[in-house]
């Protein structure tokens, strides 16, 4: 017979486990909201965007670039087109002509080399082309906001500072997009409440600015090992260099991207996400620790029947983790989506339970292309 007593001590203790998650979290992303900075100063910056098959939304792109409140004299525009299979050059070389300020690059296949396969080679090829002191990033299917460089670069004021990320949201025009953004937005809070607390654990590469002297001092991706999330490698290589990273949640860094495009898609997304996340090493593991805690619960609560324990580990997740959601939701001026996070929530949860195998599965395939980390 199940002693209830040590039960409950146990579902007590997981309890503890995963609110002390929660609360790492909320601590470490009010505390990163509060480095926030200002400043007036406009040094000279790049902005490189690789494109790979983006003859859909590259103009989207350019034309949002094209908006940015910053001195037109003080800004680098480059393009790389990526070894596209699609209309992407000719697209790109014709709004290079209606923009002069953009710099297309045509990247060949002869000018890739095994650790600057994929993005990680584009945005090497871009880097070195640029003359700027800022080098900002995003991707060629986003739109940023016009105050996105302005906010970046304040950020920089501080001279430790090496890298600084941005949240980007996803276009919401159905409730299964409300529910990728959701997911994005946790991702992101989690992400800056880790760097609030002095832990690095991720940034997303299409919303990202580097400092060029931190970026040559750890050799840039021809020194980086090659990664699938080649933004959390540049995170931990600028961070392990004894530089300051940032994470700014604020509306006047934000970007829009889109959402995956269907199931197919999403998946893919998710694998090489938890594949790069691999890289986080013990951070990777006491992260997994913390989720199985509350899954743990659940399961117990159900085994044992006890169904005040079942529906206190769901809200606790549901409230917990939807304040650090909308926290970061609310920063960024998309406080709408606050509705939809409750059933994202619960959604998501079901999701999760796939992870784990995509984890094992070595091959990673993204942009037509085929990587084996």
């Amino acid at each position: 017979m199940l002693n209830i007593n040590a039960i409950n001590l146990v579902l007590s203790i997981l309890v503890i486990v995963y609110a002390g998650r929660v609360g790492f979290f909320v601590v470490g992303l009010l505390k990163e909201r509060r480095r926030w900075r200002s400043s007036e100063a406009t040094p000279r910056i790049t902005v490189v965007v690789p494109a790979r098959n983006e003859a859909d939304n590259l103009e989207r792109c350019i034309q949002s670039l094209m908006q940015v409140h910053y001195p037109p004299d003080a800004i680098q525009m480059i393009v790389v087109d990526d070894r596209s299979e699609d209309a992407t050059p000719q697209i790109l070389d014709a709004l290079a002509q209606q923009y002069p300020s953009i710099l297309p690059l045509h990247r060949t296949a002869a000018q890739v080399d095994p650790n600057l396969r994929g993005k990680p080679g584009a945005l090497q090829y871009g880097i070195d082309h640029a003359d700027g002191e800022l080098v900002l990033m995003t991707d060629a299917d986003c739109a940023v906001s016009p105050e996105w460089v302005r906010g970046m670069v304040m950020q920089f004021t501080d001279p430790e500072v090496g890298l600084v990320a941005g949240l980007t949201s996803i276009r919401s025009e159905g409730f299964l997009d409300r529910v990728q953004d959701v997911e994005w937005t946790y991702t992101q809070a989690m992400a800056a409440g880790g760097v609030g607390n002095g832990i690095p654990l991720g940034c997303f590469g299409n919303n990202l600015a580097v400092r060029r002297s931190a970026f040559d001092a750890v050799g840039g991706y021809r020194s980086i090992t090659f990664s699938v999330t080649e933004d959390l490698a540049l995170q931990d290589a600028i961070h392990r260099a004894g530089w300051r990273v940032r994470h700014a949640i604020h509306m006047n860094t934000s970007v829009i991207t889109l959402p995956a495009a269907d199931i197919g898609e999403y998946i893919k997304q998710r694998h090489r996400w938890v594949r790069g996340g691999t890289a986080l090493g013990w951070r990777a593991a006491v992260f997994v620790v913390s989720s199985l805690a509350l899954w743990s619960g659940i399961a117990l609560s159900i085994v044992t029947g006890a169904t005040a324990w079942l529906v206190g580990f769901v809200v606790m997740r549901v409230l917990g983790d939807g304040t650090l959601i909308a926290m970061a939701a609310r920063a960024v001026g998309r406080g709408r989506l606050i509705l939809t996070i409750p059933p994202a929530i619960l959604l998501l949860m079901s999701t999760e339970l796939f992870l784990p195998i995509l984890a094992l599965k070595r091959k990673v395939v993204w942009k037509n292309q085929v990587f084996r980390p």
